[in-house]
């Protein structure tokens, strides 16, 4: 399984992929590009899933004289293609995500559009509809867990937080987002090969598309191997800066941070901080926890205070 992340600005769209191929057990067997640029006009395709699907769009792409057109005209003959190739494949891969970026002569701007097959969790989204990232702002990466999206924050690289689409910058924000999603492991929603492994390797490779045309490049190189497994490297806790991913007063550790997000006391979506929660956890934090005595105290007041309102 790939990764692909997308941040559409009013001047350009930036698309960072991955390189690494593996088998099923997860051991890497080649290193090869995954956006391709069109030929026949100003934009690229990448995807996930069966490669076959990339490969089918790319080749419809090509026969289209704009992007307008091919994103217009394209989605009934990815779908055909792709209910033909299900009805006679047997086990393996079979899910598709495709993502085209180009330059649109209509809208006179850089536009990005995803088209899916059918995914069990997302039966809330039309399959085989090129859809826009309007909803997300021009965003589009994979989900992350609370505690990578804490340690991006601790880089300056949070998405919606530190940047957004304008202001995205591929080395500052892109690198250290695709080293959290490097560290994850996949699930089965794509394929059962993905489940527990890591996935993204080789190198971060930058796709850009805007008014000039489209350019691409190699931004960050990982030391992988064929014939191994993806082994990340682990967060350098020590390297970086002990802050919240919301301004919530003076900086918490790791240990105080973590408990506050067990007990609730922040919404690991959101992280938004319900103030009377984390007092009562830290009311009830043993001595070890790092709390001094003053501290303990305060926050003893503050969950009486909490308890008295809730009645």
């Amino acid at each position: 399984m790939s990764v692909v992340n997308i941040f559409e600005s009013s001047q350009r769209v930036a698309m960072l992929t991955d390189s690494s191929l593996y088998l099923p057990d997860g051991t890497i067997c080649a290193f090869e590009q995954k956006a391709f640029a069109v030929e026949s006009w100003n934009g690229a395709i990448s995807g996930r899933g069966d490669r076959a699907g990339i490969n089918v769009a790319l080749d419809l792409a090509e026969r289209f004289g704009s992007f307008d057109e091919f994103i217009a005209r394209s989605a009934p003959e990815i779908e055909r293609w792709h209910r033909d190739a299900a009805s006679t494949a047997g086990k393996g891969q079979t899910v598709i995500e495709i993502h085209a970026i180009g330059w649109s002569e209509i809208a006179d701007r850089p536009r990005a559009f995803v088209l899916r097959s059918p995914i069990a969790h997302r039966t809330d989204e039309p399959a085989f509809v090129w859809l826009t990232h309007d909803e997300e702002d021009g965003c589009f990466y994979h989900s992350m867990s609370a505690l990578e999206r804490w340690r991006l924050h601790r880089q300056g690289a949070e998405p919606g937080t530190d940047f957004d689409a304008e202001t995205f910058d591929p080395v500052r924000h892109g690198v250290p987002m695709m080293e959290a999603q490097r560290r994850a492991k996949g699930d089965a929603a794509y394929g059962s090969q993905s489940a527990g492994r890591h996935l993204v390797g080789g190198a971060v490779w930058l796709t850009v598309v805007d008014r000039e045309g489209t350019r691409q490049g190699v931004l960050h190189e990982w030391p992988d191997a064929v014939g191994e497994p993806i082994q990340p490297a682990p967060f350098d806790d020590a390297r970086w800066p002990k802050i919240l991913p919301m301004d919530m007063g003076p900086a918490w550790d790791f240990d105080r941070f973590k408990r506050a997000l067990d007990g609730e006391a922040i919404d690991p979506e959101t992280f938004a901080l319900d103030r009377g929660r984390l007092a009562v956890i830290e009311a009830a934090s043993p001595p070890a926890a790092g709390f001094s005595r003053q501290q303990r105290r305060a926050a003893a007041a503050q969950a009486k205070k909490g308890a008295a309102h809730a009645r």
